[in-house]
């Protein structure tokens, strides 16, 4: 079921209201920086765009809400971003707000960001903000573009799932997961840089110092550290998929591709249960030698690492089936 067009913040927010589910607001125009607060909607309600770039964000800020699904919206600042030590998201979802979804929606550090190529270290630090942070539980970021951002897309919230999106320019992680029983699939992360103390990951994992994250699996994403410009002298030596800290547990890294210069292709520490299969880490400039590598530290249980490609691998002794140099003639 949909009703009028929406086209400002108040209308949306009464539509929003007066939502019994299983609904589409449709909404056009520009709204700048918004908040949405206090919306609980047993069966989710859909807000989406008109029609294609009909709807256009600042920000977008969800509080305290459950189930909502916003479909095909843009989002970029209309000036520079301001300087703050936390860092900052176009659509950020707070630990209150579950069953949050933002899908095939288009993330921009700022109107331009198409041509991130050319952009000093300057620019791209005044356009410093993430695409989408949700922080509450079952979350779903599914069929988005992020261009020339600072962090990609980042889920805190349990059972939530960052799914067949696309960061093409990026100065912090492309995807983050802090939290148990999440899946990140299908996702493609491209095009690193370096412009602060910060180390681009195309996927990170992590929680709280003491806690252990638990159930986690990254299956069918490509990340590649560079492929535009080859000169450009903010390129970063990308880490691939990273499980730096730990401890993790009941862990599946599958049938992944990264292409990257940094040693840390795929990096799994203090793991116990890992399967590690089909996965080709490979340099991003078809250099032969020690790196990158598939590495494993502090892991057990049941390990299983098979059928993988690295210039070198390191795993405990013993373990390992089928794993072999990368075959650069097969491209990502």
């Amino acid at each position: 079921m949909t009703g009028p067009t929406v086209k400002t913040l108040p209308e949306l927010t009464a539509r929003l209201r007066e939502a019994k589910g299983q609904e589409t607001i449709l909404v056009e125009g520009r709204f700048g920086a918004a908040e949405l607060a206090g919306v609980h909607v047993r069966n989710r309600v859909t807000i989406a765009a008109a029609s294609p770039g009909a709807a256009h964000f600042e920000r977008l800020s969800i509080r305290d809400c459950r189930g909502l699904h916003f479909a095909g919206l843009t989002f970029w600042p209309e000036g520079p971003v301001e300087r703050s030590r936390a860092k900052l998201y176009l659509f950020t979802a707070d630990p209150l707000s579950s069953d949050i979804e933002v899908s095939s929606s288009v993330f921009r550090g700022r109107a331009d960001s198409d041509g991130h190529t050319r952009w000093s270290k300057a620019e791209w630090d005044a356009a410093k903000i993430g695409a989408v942070f949700l922080r509450g539980p079952r979350g779903v970021i599914r069929n988005n573009a992020a261009i020339g951002v600072n962090f990609g897309y980042n889920v805190t919230g349990e059972s939530s799932e960052i799914f067949g999106n696309t960061v093409f320019g990026f100065s912090g992680d492309g995807l983050r997961v802090a939290a148990d029983n999440c899946v990140v699939i299908g996702n493609r992360v491209m095009d690193a840089v370096q412009i602060d103390a910060n180390h681009p990951d195309g996927f990170q994992a992590f929680k709280q110092k003491g806690q252990t994250l638990n159930g986690l699996v990254v299956k069918d994403n490509v990340i590649l550290e560079w492929t535009v410009r080859p000169n450009n002298p903010l390129r970063a030596r990308l880490q691939g998929l990273s499980l730096h800290d730990g401890p993790y547990t009941n862990v599946v890294i599958r049938d992944n591709s990264v292409a990257c210069s940094s040693p840390n292709g795929i990096r799994v520490n203090r793991t116990r249960d890992l399967e590690l299969t089909g996965n080709r880490v490979r340099h991003a400039d078809g250099k032969r030698g020690n790196d990158p590598k598939i590495r494993l530290s502090n892991c057990s249980g049941r390990i299983v690492v098979e059928g993988n490609q690295a210039e070198k691998f390191v795993v405990p002794t013993g373990l390992g089936r089928n794993n072999r140099e990368p075959d650069y003639s097969v491209a990502f």
